[in-house]
This record gives structure tokens, C-alpha cells and sequence, in this order.
């Protein structure tokens, strides 16, 4: 499957596997305003296959996950035995935040839903260094540098993933073949659920880092898939997608509905 393959043998099988280029209603630039760009989108059903690739030299590009990591994190956690699902609730730790979403105690699904950092920060101390380090090494997710410490390294620090292989992974959790029990990815999986003005129903996570350094640009995510309503059981058509941009404050929240135009734009070209 594709969605195990490495970036280069992938992209290589989806370019002789007859996967049609996918078209845009005006020029790709248009969608990203000022930020430097990548984005991917790769559409299927059972009869046909689009592709969609704007800036691949910053898809090539590693870089910190940041929030995104939330989705191997609550994996791992829950493989580990150290969150028991959904409902597992962590209390606050008092500390008030600038977000104030995140001051309050948070479960696994509205710690994934408001992106609260500290409560996997403390799922990713429970799961300690050492199984954290096997498991990015068994996932192949991207550097797999946890050296900028058990709580820090998704954020602007030692890890760092190029956007293929944040598709790979996405892709891989949609069919329930990454190593961990299915139950486990379902549950994942439903936690991503979002709501927009798509037809189709939306599975997404955000990510933001500001700039590892000076001179640094801040940059951000949102990867997913979106099962679009009009399909049937018998052809059900699936659109995986990573967008990355970078500039200054580059945050996930502006690359979200930058996929939403570009997702909403490519089906309405099929």
C-alpha cells in the first residue's frame, strides 16, 4: 500500500499508477496569500485516483510536527495502557495559560479537540523516553529525535517529519494499519472529527511552532481525510490532505481553511 511506502518510492508508485493530476479553478499561488506553501491532497474511490501537489520543496522539508504529534501521542498513550480512552481525564495543574480553553481539567477527546499541551505533555512523561523512542522508530516517523526532551520534542525542537510522510501516516490511520490495536485507531479517529461547510464528514488536526530560531519562520499544519457525503457503499471516495505553510505567524488555524478552499476547489473540478 501506498500509505506504508517512503515518500520518494510513494510518490513514484502514485505517478505510474495512472493517478490523474487534479486541476484548480484559478492559480494553486492564489490559495496560500503571503505564506510559502506545501500541499498535498490525494482523492480515491474505487474507479479512479487524483493527486494534488503544490510546493514540493517545502514538502520535502522536515519539520517540527508540533500539534500534530497529538495524533501518535494519544495512539502511543493508549497502546501503553496510560490513558484509558476518550474520557480519561487529567486534572490542570493550576498553571494558567495563555489559551483559556486549556486551563481546566481535559479528557483525551477535548485535550485532541483544544489542542491542550500540557495534558500531552504529561501523557507523553507517562509513556517515558524509552517506549516513546520505540515507537517513533516502529511508526519510521520522520527523524525520530526525541532529544529535545520527553515534553518538548514535537514542539520547535529535535523531531522534525516532512509532509509525505504526515499524508503516509494520516492515510494509514484512515485504513487502520498502523501498529496499534483497531480499536485504538477508531477511537483516534473519531476524536478528529471536526465540523465545516464541506459535504463530507471531516478529520482534521492543527499544528502550530513558532520559528525554532531567529531569523526562523513560525509555521503550521492541518493533515486529515474528508469521506465525502456524496459517496455510497459501493464506492465510497476518500480525499487524504496535509497543507503546510510557513511565515510569520503562520499558525494551523490559517492553514485550515486553506485546505477547506483547496478540498472544497479540487471536487468541484472531478
Amino acid at each position: 500500500m501506498i500509505a506504508m511506502l517512503r515518500p520518494r518510492f510513494a510518490l513514484l508508485l502514485l505517478a505510474t499508477s495512472g493517478a490523474a493530476v487534479a486541476d484548480l479553478p484559478r492559480p494553486a499561488a492564489e490559495y496560500f496569500g503571503d505564506f510559502q506553501a506545501c500541499a498535498l491532497v490525494q482523492t480515491r474511490d474505487r474507479h479512479r485516483e487524483t493527486w494534488f501537489e503544490f510546493g514540493p520543496d517545502q514538502c520535502h522539508l522536515p519539520q517540527s510536527p508540533c500539534s500534530t504529534f497529538k495524533i501518535p501521542n494519544a495512539l502511543i498513550g493508549l497502546q501503553q495502557g496510560v490513558v484509558s480512552g476518550p474520557d480519561h481525564v487529567k486534572e490542570w495543574d493550576g498553571e494558567t495559560r495563555q489559551r483559556e480553553e486549556t486551563n481546566r481539567d481535559h479528557d483525551l477527546a477535548s485535550a485532541i479537540r483544544d489542542s491542550v499541551v500540557w495534558y500531552f505533555q504529561s501523557l507523553a512523561r507517562d509513556v517515558g523516553a524509552a517506549a516513546m523512542q520505540q515507537w517513533l522508530k516502529r511508526l519510521d516517523y520522520g527523524n525520530q529525535d526525541i532529544s529535545g526532551g520527553i515534553d518538548r520534542f514535537w514542539l520547535s525542537s529535535s523531531l522534525q517529519i516532512d509532509a509525505y510522510r504526515q499524508l503516509e501516516i494520516i492515510k494509514s490511520l484512515d485504513h487502520q494499519t498502523l501498529p496499534f490495536k483497531p480499536l485504538f485507531q477508531q477511537q483516534v479517529s473519531d476524536m478528529l472529527i471536526q465540523s465545516s461547510e464541506l459535504p463530507g464528514l471531516l478529520h482534521g488536526k492543527t499544528g502550530s511552532c513558532r520559528g525554532a530560531g531567529p531569523g526562523q519562520p513560525d509555521h503550521g499544519w492541518f493533515v486529515g481525510w474528508i469521506d465525502w457525503h456524496a459517496s455510497t457503499p459501493r464506492n465510497p471516495v476518500t480525499s487524504w490532505f496535509v497543507v503546510n505553510i510557513r511565515g510569520s505567524e503562520a499558525w494551523g488555524w490559517h492553514a485550515r481553511p486553506i485546505a477547506l478552499s483547496l478540498l472544497q476547489d479540487l471536487k468541484s473540478q472531478e
